[in-house]
């Protein structure tokens, strides 16, 4: 019998069968030997897991617990990231966690902690990135004070910057911004003035207070209680207790 040439390329025969089905079987060995090793590798547990990061605030001891939860027994393949990252970032003070797995039995962790730019309704932060969050205890620190409708922190943070913005020249700045229900608004300067401002547009009723406190206003700050300025075309003074009656000032 003799054996057909196809293109050029003599026929296997017999010998070249054999050796495709060798192949074949060497093949076949070689998936099943690469199936069972990454079976077994997903047992693999993790031996070093290598935290850092921001923790100011943060109890490293509960970053170490939310980890071991989830690295004990998963296996360095097996163990779920996204879960992970989502109950660390779970953490009242942590704003973002990156994981890496390290060949062959490490896990990085490496964790970021929310700056606080104000203190939110009197029982929680606002971060500098406008995201309220609620940690179990406030922290001392030196922070100004928001209150409004939740919901509205990063608003409330965008006004607070913009009317510091615009009091800064005057060598003012705001302790306290507040938004009541029925969205009227009072800014606490750390002078202890208060600004009264209404409802609505409250640019034109600042830029009034603006015009007024260094020539009218700002040689009788330590006896102003609060200024209102929800008038048309002037504004009024409340006076401290015992320094005199409250009066109405004209001027637009």
């Amino acid at each position: 019998m003799t054996d057909v040439a196809l293109n050029g390329w003599p026929a296997a025969g017999r010998g070249g069968t054999t050796l495709r089905a060798l192949a074949g079987v060497l093949a076949l060995a070689l998936l099943l030997a690469t199936a069972a090793w990454w079976l077994r590798s997903t047992q693999w547990p993790i031996s070093v897991v290598r935290i850092d990061g921001e923790m100011a605030h943060t109890d490293p001891a509960a970053v170490e617990r939310v980890v071991t939860r989830h690295t004990d027994g998963a296996g360095f393949f097996r163990l779920d990231l996204a879960a992970l990252r989502a109950d660390l970032e779970a953490l009242p003070w942590l704003r973002a966690a990156s994981l890496r797995r390290v060949w062959p039995d490490t896990l990085q962790v490496h964790v970021r902690e929310h700056a606080p730019a104000a203190r939110w309704n009197g029982q929680a932060l606002i971060s500098t990135a406008g995201t309220v969050f609620r940690p179990a205890a406030l922290p001392g620190l030196a922070l100004p004070e928001l209150a409004g409708p939740e919901g509205h922190g990063a608003d409330m943070l965008q006004r607070f910057h913009a009317l510091e913005r615009r009091l800064q020249p005057l060598g003012l700045a705001v302790r306290g911004l507040h938004q009541d229900a029925r969205r009227a608004w009072r800014v606490e300067l750390d002078n202890g003035v208060a600004l009264r401002l209404g409802r609505g547009p409250i640019e034109r009723r600042l830029d009034r207070f603006v015009a007024v406190w260094p020539a009218v206003l700002e040689r009788r700050a330590a006896r102003i209680d609060a200024v209102d300025l929800r008038y048309p075309n002037g504004f009024a003074v409340a006076w401290r207790e015992g320094a005199g009656q409250p009066a109405r000032e004209g001027g637009a």
